[in-house]
């Protein structure tokens, strides 16, 4: 009876052993790291006015928005991989931050294996990963937004730089802010000035089946359309981009200039 006994404390302890295993091995898998992925195609902004984006896309008009990036004048942070972006709103007392450290150049193990290293596990739910897909580029983001309420001097109007660099040094998250030093980050912000704001005008429809997101962005004379979806599944990205890019190519569509946002801005 007794060897019974113990017999049967074995299988209990066992058992609780392997369920432990079990948890362990789940939290790992939900804590993985699995980026979501961008596709975005820039097209002809000589043939997507309003009223074609509301025809082709079967769109509606979202927002009218300021962007405004904040950087130094040898754009430090950028050739860091570091992006700081403010969106205000017209018509609205809202306005984000955006925190950005992209990977270049960097093919997506490297660039995960690098996050890891800094702390990131994937289970920040604050956080989004991401896979930025443009023409041949295949960029892995790390971005946190951080939604706060305008004020007399931020606002869609106007914006003062300083409060607004106050506002990103309050609000900066700790990963980013302590990704490469504090001390550095701090100093770098300090010294940062305004790029923009650019004017964007943003519609949501649909192209293909999939949902997108249209943004037409105005600035120094130039006009940049960018058309563009998200789903978390590799697969069905590379269905789309293909499918995209060949419906955009066949329609005359496609623009010549596939630069991102950011460049489109900053690089003037």
């Amino acid at each position: 009876m007794t060897k019974l006994k113990n017999w049967a404390l074995y299988i209990c302890v066992l058992g609780l052993i392997v369920m432990s295993m079990m948890s362990v091995n789940t939290t790992q898998a939900k804590a993985a790291i699995e980026p979501g992925h961008e596709i975005k195609f820039n097209i002809k902004p000589e043939i997507f006015k309003e009223s074609t984006i509301v025809q082709v896309f079967q769109a509606t008009k979202k927002d009218d928005v300021k962007v405004y990036f904040y950087d130094t004048l040898d754009q430090s942070f950028l050739h860091n991989d570091y992006i700081h972006r403010l969106r205000v709103y017209k018509g609205s007392n809202k306005m984000d931050v955006t925190y950005k450290k992209r990977f270049l150049n960097t093919p997506l193990s490297e660039a995960m294996a690098e996050t890891m290293n800094h702390g990131f596990t994937g289970s920040e739910s604050n956080y989004k990963f991401e896979l930025d897909i443009k023409g041949d580029h295949r960029t892995f983001t790390i971005s946190r937004k951080e939604s706060l309420k305008t004020s007399a001097e931020v606002s869609y109007d106007s914006v003062d730089t300083n409060v607004a660099k106050k506002l990103i040094l309050e609000n900066a998250p700790k990963k980013i802010v302590n990704w490469n030093s504090e001390a550095w980050y701090k100093n770098t912000l300090s010294q940062v000035v305004v790029y923009g704001p650019a004017s964007a005008m943003t519609y949501k429809g649909s192209f293909l089946g999939h949902e997108a997101d249209i943004e037409v962005w105005q600035y120094k004379g130039d006009i940049m359309v960018e058309l563009s979806t998200k789903v978390d599944d590799a697969a069905q990205a590379a269905t789309i981009e293909k499918q995209w890019y060949e419906q955009l190519l066949s329609t005359g569509y496609l623009s010549g200039d596939q630069r991102g946002k950011t460049a489109f801005v900053m690089d003037k």
